[in-house]
């Protein structure tokens, strides 16, 4: 049975908008829509590219309402108009994911989401009731990861490392890709905030979730099959991009079904609004995930692994565990039941 929403303020039945629905934690907040009985419409660059999509959740949902609408510009003036139409809330998942030194990524990553931000305001301007807007920002926009360092953040803490880093001429340039999205999270989410600050008659309430690193299941492992973040445990698994893991760090995690429920709730739940909402659920560390996976499939990773210690960031996490409650659940997926469900979708048993 699917569990039920306490006090939403947005009852089920109402149309959402869901921006690059194809993406990994874009396509578990469609699930997560539907399965609470919510219609979707859902946006992407190429119909054809996502064909898979309405037959899976078909199957999934079976009576579910999901339209489907290409836009390929993404920041082009008015993209969102049609698309915007009968819908009472935007959850904002698309984004410019490149890991690339171009000076263009972080200027067209605000333009990205103001231009969101204004066809929704148009939108109410014309008599649309669109009462909420939900942007994915990211856990690096928070705090760049600093093992063995402990680190208070807040609701209101944004990182500086990326942009000092971005800054130095002594930054390595071939690290400067990863720095310029992360100061692109940064920015497109502080230029959304004061936008929203300036726009106090837009008729919609913004939030925004940070997600920590997603791992889980993946929907359609066959379409998606390196999906983001869950795609590095198959790469671990299947020995490839071994100088990924060669830098990257321990930090926070959260299942992919967990993020998109911390989406759901920033656009349906009555009395969030204008908060930034964690979906941080547990720390780990890549030897951790190498075991979980090695006791899984029963043989080792071929990538040998640092031992960097553990992430020691102490985030504000009572809001988000009501809003998993007030969803019907107990509390957070577990981390290593997420990485054994992230492996058998590529591996099935």
């Amino acid at each position: 049975m699917a569990p039920k929403i306490q006090d939403p303020f947005l009852p089920p039945g109402s149309l959402i908008l869901v921006t690059a629905a194809n993406g990994l934690i874009a396509s578990h907040i469609v699930d997560q829509l539907l399965q609470y009985g919510y219609a979707v419409r859902g946006t992407v660059r190429s119909l054809d590219r996502s064909a898979w999509m309405k037959p899976l959740f078909e199957s999934r949902h079976p009576g579910s309402r999901l339209d489907m609408v290409e836009i390929t510009d993404i920041i082009a003036p008015g993209c969102y108009d049609e698309a915007l139409k009968d819908v009472s809330a935007v959850i904002h998942t698309a984004a410019i994911n490149l890991l690339t030194n171009d000076s263009t990524v972080i200027p067209n990553s605000i333009k990205l989401n103001l231009n969101v931000l204004e066809a929704a305001e148009k939108a109410n301007a014309s008599g649309s009731k669109i009462q909420r807007v939900v942007l994915t920002s990211s856990s690096w926009a928070v705090q760049f990861p600093r093992p063995n360092v402990p680190i208070d953040v807040s609701y209101d803490t944004y990182d500086t490392f990326a942009q000092e880093a971005l800054d130095s001429p002594d930054t390595p340039i071939e690290t400067k890709g990863l720095f310029t999205y992360v100061v692109s999270k940064i920015e497109s989410e502080k230029a959304s905030w004061k936008w929203i600050g300036e726009h106090k008659d837009a008729g919609f309430a913004l939030n925004s979730v940070m997600p920590a690193t997603c791992m889980g299941p993946v929907l359609a492992p066959q379409d998606q099959p390196y999906p983001s973040t869950a795609g590095f445990i198959r790469s671990l698994y299947e020995g490839k991009n071994a100088e990924l893991f060669a830098w990257l760090d321990p930090q926070w995690f959260v299942d992919v079904r967990d993020a998109a429920r911390m989406h759901v709730a920033a656009a349906v739940l009555k009395g969030l609004e204008g908060e930034r909402v964690y979906a941080w659920a547990e720390r780990y560390t890549w030897p951790g995930v190498a075991k979980v996976i090695e006791e899984t499939m029963g043989e080792k990773v071929p990538i040998e692994l640092q031992d960097k210690g553990v992430d020691m960031t102490n985030p504000p996490l009572e809001k988000s565990v009501q809003y998993l409650k007030r969803l019907g659940l107990e509390g957070w997926e577990p981390f290593e039941e997420s990485v054994r469900l992230n492996i058998r979708s590529f591996y099935p048993q």
